[in-house]
């Protein structure tokens, strides 16, 4: 299917530090897009996950950036995006796949860190989806996937500042779906399960404890993921904004 095809396209992919964020990046490669691999954390192991990524399309036979920023440092994400058009000629797809979990009580989250969960995982998507948006709404077309966790549709007791910032990205995509479609700009979330070692899954008795709930009675595995980013990403999905597709192995069909 020629439409599912990324040959040409560039692809700019935030949070590949993470495995699901890494996968999707790969994934936009093997499709056949040019990709900028880009670590959400300025430290040094995001430096050696950005070039790890980066690496693995460069072995698909695709040219590729690695880069690492702080996703809350306005200046370091635009110039991520016009280096990425710079080096790599354009920029069709952006993909956000950066995540900043949290989980405590209510009580015990003070309106300091409250706030810095909401701009982790709100503010930095915001940042990235302005900062992308004004090079594809001047080449009057792109394609944005936001990663969003269950906790985006459902409540967690402990887990209150995280699910109103998922929640939040949930509708800010749906708002910049509206803003942009005119302009050939569509936005979509990704909507993922419960995945061993990101988010709150940190812990093998966590593990154990969704294992027991999920229907499938595994997590969902990141290349699982991959896939249907790839078909957001395409021009497959060009008629679709504004939605989101869940990929959660049955974890919403429970009542």
């Amino acid at each position: 299917m020629k439409e599912m095809s990324l040959a040409d396209k560039v692809a700019l992919v935030m949070g590949v530090e993470h495995p699901t964020g890494r996968a999707i990046a790969v994934a936009l490669a093997e499709a056949g897009a040019d990709v900028a691999c880009v670590a959400t954390s300025s430290r040094r192991e995001g430096e050696v996950a950005a070039n790890s990524c980066a690496n693995e399309a460069w072995a698909l036979g695709r040219r590729a950036l690695a880069l690492a920023l702080d996703p809350l440092d306005e200046a370091q994400v635009e110039a991520a995006v016009d280096r990425t058009v710079r080096e790599l000629g354009r920029l069709d797809i952006l993909v956000n796949a950066h995540d900043l979990p949290y989980a405590a009580p209510v009580e015990e989250t003070t309106p300091e860190r409250f706030r810095r969960v909401l701009e982790g995982n709100l503010t930095a998507v915001y940042l990235a989806c302005r900062a992308a948006a004004r090079v594809m709404l001047a080449q009057g077309k792109g394609r944005i996937v936001n990663l969003v966790p269950l906790l985006a549709e459902r409540g967690l007791i402990n887990a209150a500042a995280y699910c109103a910032a998922k929640a939040g990205v949930l509708n800010l995509t749906r708002a910049l779906a509206l803003e942009w479609a005119r302009r050939g700009v569509g936005i979509n979330a990704l909507g993922i399960g419960w995945v061993e070692g990101e988010g709150l899954v940190q812990d093998a008795e966590t593990k154990a404890q969704l294992e027991r709930y999920l229907p499938y009675r595994r997590l969902v595995r990141p290349e699982e993921v991959a896939g249907a980013a790839v078909y957001l990403a395409s021009d497959a999905a060009d008629y679709m904004t504004g939605q989101v597709v869940w990929i959660e192995g049955g974890a919403l069909s429970h009542v």
